[in-house]
């Protein structure tokens, strides 16, 4: 996190993520997944089924494949738009354009699926923060889950 990102270093969520409890870690997780759907708009069903529910019921293999699907499309929009690959570019670029930040929201929502509930936080975070998440919102979940 960087003060030209709008972000401070301290406290840091990554420092939680990393101490939590397996559960809460999972809870965080998503519930950063649903916060990048909100703050970018995203109007999948299935993603923001998957972010609302977590792993309350098992997410079907066709679910997933669609996701998938989805974050690659939105992706290669994404490098359309920019002309470049969105992982050379920076935030602020990727900002500029709604499909970079929905391909990121998307990412945070299959990121909180991973099976780790530690790397799943972890990545969920970054994703969303890509997305366009404020700290100060990721920092306050942080602050009530972890």
């Amino acid at each position: 996190m960087t003060a030209e990102d709008g972000q401070t270093a301290a406290p840091d969520p990554g420092r939680r993520i990393e101490r939590s409890q397996p559960g809460r870690a999972r809870r965080y997780a998503f519930r950063i997944a649903r916060l990048a759907c909100s703050v970018t708009g995203v109007r999948d069903d299935v993603a923001l089924d998957i972010a609302q529910r977590g792993l309350d019921r098992p997410t079907e293999i066709a679910e997933l494949v669609g996701l998938w699907e989805l974050e690659r499309r939105l992706a290669s929009a994404c490098a359309a738009k920019l002309g470049a690959d969105p992982s050379s570019c920076s935030l602020a670029q990727l900002r500029l354009h709604p499909v970079c930040v929905e391909a990121r929201a998307v990412a945070a929502v299959i990121a909180a699926l991973r099976p780790d509930p530690v790397v799943a936080a972890t990545e969920a975070t970054h994703e969303a923060l890509a997305a366009g998440c404020a700290w100060l919102d990721v920092k306050a979940a942080a602050d009530d889950l972890l």
